[in-house]
């Protein structure tokens, strides 16, 4: 079993460079597939911590998630190693990952997302989305139980990010 799992995570991530203009003009090439992702970014720890509750209390505190993530041992989560680099601060999967990437970089009602460039000041920072297409792989059937087991197993293999809580 964990050779499949490994076989499916070293499987080539796609990365789409995530600028607030390429998304508000709709120029996304991510597919309406199911996968895993990890958003990535070059904003320090301490600029993501000063972020709180949000006007829709369904987008991410990310202070709130920074404080939850501190209470696993450091060695164990995913931190920024020199100003200006890209580091992984979190990581999902999802049904369909062009939706579940507007939500996080754009907001959704009703959705806990990160919501990230509804923060003016977030949009100054690099972001970068990155995807491994579950039905590009195969003899993969998906569900969504399957699908927390392969972040799941992402996240031990390559650290916890600062904003996931769970």
């Amino acid at each position: 079993m964990n050779n499949r799992i490994n076989e499916i995570l070293n499987n080539p991530w796609i990365t789409v460079e995530s600028t607030f203009e390429n998304i508000a003009a709709r120029k996304l090439t991510i597919p309406r597939q199911p996968g895993l992702y990890s958003i990535l970014t070059n904003a320090p720890k301490e600029i993501l911590r000063q972020f709180g509750p949000r006007t829709d209390r369904k987008h991410y505190n990310l202070m709130d998630k920074i404080n939850t993530s501190e209470l696993i041992p450091n060695t164990f989560t995913i931190n920024q190693k020199a100003p200006n680099d890209l580091y992984c601060v979190y990581n999902g999967h999802h049904q369909n990952l062009r939706q579940r990437f507007c939500e996080h970089f754009l907001g959704s009602r009703g959705t806990g997302c990160l919501a990230i460039f509804e923060i003016e000041r977030l949009r100054h920072y690099n972001w970068s989305f990155e995807y491994l297409n579950l039905n590009s792989i195969e003899e993969y059937s998906d569900s969504k139980v399957f699908r927390t087991l392969l972040e799941q197993h992402l996240r031990v293999k390559s650290g916890w990010p600062i904003l996931c809580s769970q």
